[in-house]
């Protein structure tokens, strides 16, 4: 019997490296789950990628940019740490998805094709939204750089939990930056009335800021905490906008906006914070000051004082302007363990993500938070925004430069390390081939008529391809750690195969369809 299983495998695999790649059974999938989330209706990608005719009407551009890595956008380093919800394609789905172009992109069958996600009308991806923090339309006044605040009265009258922040930027390419924070003194507010405009500058005053939300910038993603964990909002306190536009805004109108869901069960909450734990000055900033002479490139290093209590880390968010060329982050324990945090080797202004750990990652006390980061200011930096090359300095405008660290973190308590954030959290290979060798995969009810439900005890699998009787590719299943039940009632009558493949260990089971 294994004998025969043998040959059917290999037979399987000699078939299917002949198979042909479609829209239906292959590229759907990489698109829905990488691409459609930024490319859809009302959401930041200026084209839609959702149907069939959208992909095939980009083809080269899609070609091209998954070449280059460009897209999806994904700037950290998945081999210095993984996070939740990469977006990013392995060689393996690269070569698929231009094969399948450069065999003029044949649709496939039509009665497998994957189902479209579903965003909410407004260009929004979260599943609801329970209030929208929208600012008055305010007509950018200047040119060059403008910071602005503007006030949005709390209208709940009992304090509210928030468990997701969702950023819509009214100006997309002008926006640099959106902060939200919370005003419980007036003071805010009072300024904002002052001003004729919607919002205030400094001409009028200077915002009080009692806490600290969230920080959005270009390429920013949904802030989401672990189940329970929220921000707190008191019933006392205004929210405050700080938007940073920049420059060439003359004349047009914002109305950026925060989407928010709120914890549903506030009976038992964990506080969220939020903050620069690393800044760009003293003593932080160990070999500044930050400044990038001209025709150079030059490195930074910042270091924190020891960490004073035990944190439960969520995500991490660095952020660099247009000479940005690389930035690390790790920390080092007291005794002496380097633990990496994030790696983006490739700076990318547009795409400033917040970086979720897969399970919440616990910074013990004394430990130190530490970074490496690059500055490109040549003309070989093609988001130079000076040409030639002048010297750039710290500070506020969008041709100033920064080097900060933005972290999501609570304080820590025993277990906490255990809370899995993404569900396909991966093992190191050596763990990963053992559980799947010893896993027991259940297929039921077996025979089937309108799904087929899938019980393993590991969810270790790269992929999941269903096989008619004939080894035929029929479909391959993407992100298979989530994949429970498979419909099968446009299956015609028969006998299939599902293939779990974890690099290069292969189970198959058959199923009858009826």
């Amino acid at each position: 019997m294994k004998v025969v299983s043998s040959i059917l495998l290999l037979c399987f695999a000699i078939i299917l490296g002949a198979q042909e790649i479609t829209w239906t059974n292959r590229v759907a999938d990489l698109i829905f789950d990488n691409c459609s989330s930024c490319h859809h209706e009302g959401a930041i990608a200026p084209f839609n990628l959702m149907v069939y005719e959208d992909v095939v009407s980009y083809a080269d551009f899609i070609h091209h940019s998954i070449e280059e890595r460009s897209m999806p956008p994904w700037p950290a380093d998945p081999n210095y740490r993984h996070f939740v919800d990469e977006a990013y394609l392995e060689e393996q789905e690269i070569d698929d998805i231009h094969q399948w172009i450069e065999n003029d992109m044949p649709f496939g069958d039509p009665t497998i094709e994957p189902e479209q996600p579903v965003f909410l009308s407004n260009g929004s991806i979260l599943e609801s939204i329970d209030y929208t923090i929208e600012m008055e339309p305010y007509t950018l006044q200047y040119n060059h750089d403008e910071y602005r605040w503007f006030v949005i009265e709390n209208p709940f009258d009992v304090p509210i939990y928030i468990e997701k922040i969702e950023v819509i930027p009214g100006l997309e390419q002008i926006v640099h930056h959106a902060d939200l924070f919370l005003d419980d003194s007036g003071v805010s507010l009072n300024f904002d009335l002052q001003d004729t405009l919607s919002g205030f500058n400094s001409d009028t005053g200077a915002p009080s800021n009692s806490k600290y939300i969230n920080a959005w910038q270009p390429g920013g993603n949904v802030i989401d905490y672990p189940e329970n964990w929220a921000i707190v909002i008191p019933p006392n306190a205004d929210f405050v906008f700080e938007i940073h536009y920049g420059p060439d805004g003359q004349g047009m109108t914002d109305m950026t906006k925060m989407n928010l869901q709120f914890v549903k069960d506030p009976s038992n909450i964990r506080e969220v914070k939020a903050s620069w734990l690393m800044l760009d000055s003293p003593p932080t900033l160990i070999d500044g000051p930050l400044i990038i002479p001209a025709n150079e490139v030059v490195s930074f290093h910042q270091i924190t004082a020891p960490i004073p209590k035990d944190l439960s880390l969520i995500a991490i968010c660095p952020h660099m302007h247009f000479l940005g060329k690389s930035y690390r982050v790790w920390y080092e324990t007291i005794e002496g363990d380097s633990i990496p945090l994030i790696d983006i080797p490739r700076w990318d202004f547009h795409w400033q993500k917040y970086y979720a750990f897969q399970e919440i990652l616990k910074l013990p006390e004394g430990a130190v938070l530490k970074s490496e980061g690059f500055y490109d200011n040549t003309e070989d930096n093609h988001d130079n925004p000076n040409i030639p090359p002048v010297t750039v300095s710290r500070g506020l405008t969008t041709n100033d430069e920064m080097f900060l660290c933005f972290f999501i973190y609570a304080d820590y308590q025993e277990g906490d390390e255990q809370i899995i954030m993404d569900s396909s959290l991966l093992v190191s290979t050596q763990e990963n081939e053992f559980a799947f060798a010893n896993a027991k995969i259940d297929l039921y009810p077996n025979p089937a008529t309108d799904e087929l439900n899938i019980l393993s005890s590991t969810k270790e699998f790269d992929q999941i391809q269903l096989l008619d009787a004939q080894g035929n590719l029929i479909k391959i299943f993407q992100r298979p750690h989530a994949l429970n039940t498979i419909e099968t009632s446009n299956l015609p009558e028969g006998l299939y195969f599902l293939q779990f493949d974890n690099n290069s260990n292969v189970v198959v089971k058959k199923f009858v369809k009826l």
